[in-house]
């Protein structure tokens, strides 16, 4: 028996006649412990809480469970006056068994004591390499036997999950997530629904629905219990995989052209955590696949005004530029000239670096028949931007609009 992940190791001898404790008797005490191995074993020395559940079976077997906070659930089974093997619920089967406990009895209850196997000083586990136990009777019959189920369950609870966690850790999900549901299960009938000590089974089942792409059955887990939930440390684990989850099911939808279904779950997503730029750029992905600029438009500005980090504020602009560009061309396909060349400047306001916009606007004006003004935009935006980059951009601008032009002219004389 050890503290937290370590392993208690035990094989049990029991002396006691079986007339005299017939059926399912329960024991509470202390386990002092005064040796341990390993580099994890950091407040295991001393006195701990401990309790055991022994059972009389047939052809004088016995067998049962002992258990603490912070410690490692044991199981132990065997025939009396003999070892009895202890294992505990761990997919690996070098930790699992292989240890030894002795118990005697005395007129309060029983002394026991425990002994691990030794662990190198660097193993990162800890194991009690000597610990004895002190145990009075407190409950026997029904109460007992109840307490008996309640760890039965919790220990293959625990078993499966660690078989679960071995199994998602290689990428197997599909072969995990069965088990990490069952475990779920057995646990919440060991230990009740509102149980903190559930806590690790939900988050694990919930990540395993995430990765394996099973949006709807997360969901269904997170509705059911994330209200119930007081651990503001697992609550924020829950609302990362909701956040996760929600962005990756409208992934699926945009590639699927379900633009609406998309927009929906990645507004749920930006709802749960507004300043995530993940989720502020699938938003926006999915009104730009439905070219709902305008409706890009008011989200970008309300995340601008909401928005903490100066970056975020930064990046909300430079997108914001990039919208009204992106509704002049729109507007420039569909006549209205004016209302673009609007769009452009905005766009021109909003990034004055940005030497796209000016270029964008030159050409809109040479479009409505303007070659002067639109010369007259690319010169003063030479004098504006210094960089050799974006001059040489002017320049290649202004030589297309004066070919582009040389050409109408042509044309014109010809059809005159």
């Amino acid at each position: 028996m050890h503290l937290s992940s370590a392993i208690i190791a035990g094989a049990l001898f029991f002396v006691v006649p079986v007339a005299c404790c017939a059926g399912v008797d329960l024991y509470a005490g202390i386990v002092n412990i005064t040796a341990v191995s390993g580099k994890a074993c950091a407040g295991a020395v001393g006195k701990h809480e401990v309790s055991l559940v022994l059972r009389h079976d047939k052809e004088q077997t016995v067998s049962g469970y002992f258990e603490g906070q912070g410690m490692t659930l044991g199981h132990f089974s065997g025939k009396e006056g003999t070892p009895l093997e202890v294992r505990y619920p761990l997919d690996d089967e070098s930790k699992a068994g292989g240890h030894s406990l002795t118990i005697s009895p005395v007129p309060t209850g029983l002394l026991a004591e425990l002994r691990d196997r030794h662990l190198d000083s660097t193993a990162d586990d800890c194991n009690f390499d000597l610990a004895d136990m002190t145990l009075r009777h407190v409950a026997e019959g029904e109460a007992a036997e109840t307490r008996f189920n309640q760890l039965d369950a919790l220990f293959e609870s625990q078993l499966l999950r660690s078989r679960a966690f071995n199994l998602a850790r290689t990428g197997s999900y599909v072969a995990a997530l069965p088990l990490y549901e069952k475990s779920l299960t057995l646990a919440e009938r060991s230990l009740g629904k509102d149980s903190d000590q559930l806590l690790p089974y939900i988050t694990s089942l919930a990540n395993a629905y995430v990765r394996q792409g099973e949006f709807d059955k997360f969901d269904q887990l997170y509705d059911l219990r994330y209200a119930s939930i007081k651990d503001e440390g697992v609550k924020a684990i829950l609302s990362s995989y909701r956040i996760r989850s929600l962005l990756m099911s409208g992934k699926t939808s945009l590639l699927r052209e379900n633009h609406g279904a998309a927009l929906e779950d990645f507004m749920k997503a930006y709802r749960l955590q507004p300043q995530s730029r993940e989720a502020i750029a699938s938003v926006m992905m999915a009104h730009l696949r439905m070219e709902n600029y305008d409706k890009a438009i008011d989200f970008l500005e309300s995340v601008g005004k909401s928005a903490d980090a100066e970056g975020i504020q930064q990046d909300v602009q430079s997108a914001l530029a990039q919208v009204y560009a992106l509704r002049a061309r729109k507007r420039d396909r569909s006549g209205e000239a004016v209302l673009a060349e609007s769009d452009l400047r905005r766009s021109e306001a909003l990034e004055p670096h940005a030497v796209q916009y000016l270029i964008a606007l030159a050409r809109l004006r040479h479009k409505t028949g303007n070659l002067a003004e639109a010369e007259d935009i690319l010169k003063k935006g030479l004098e504006r931007f210094t960089h050799e980059s974006d001059r040489q951009q002017i320049f290649t601008a202004r030589d297309r609009l004066r070919q582009i032009d040389s050409i109408l002219a042509k044309l014109r004389s010809v059809r005159g």
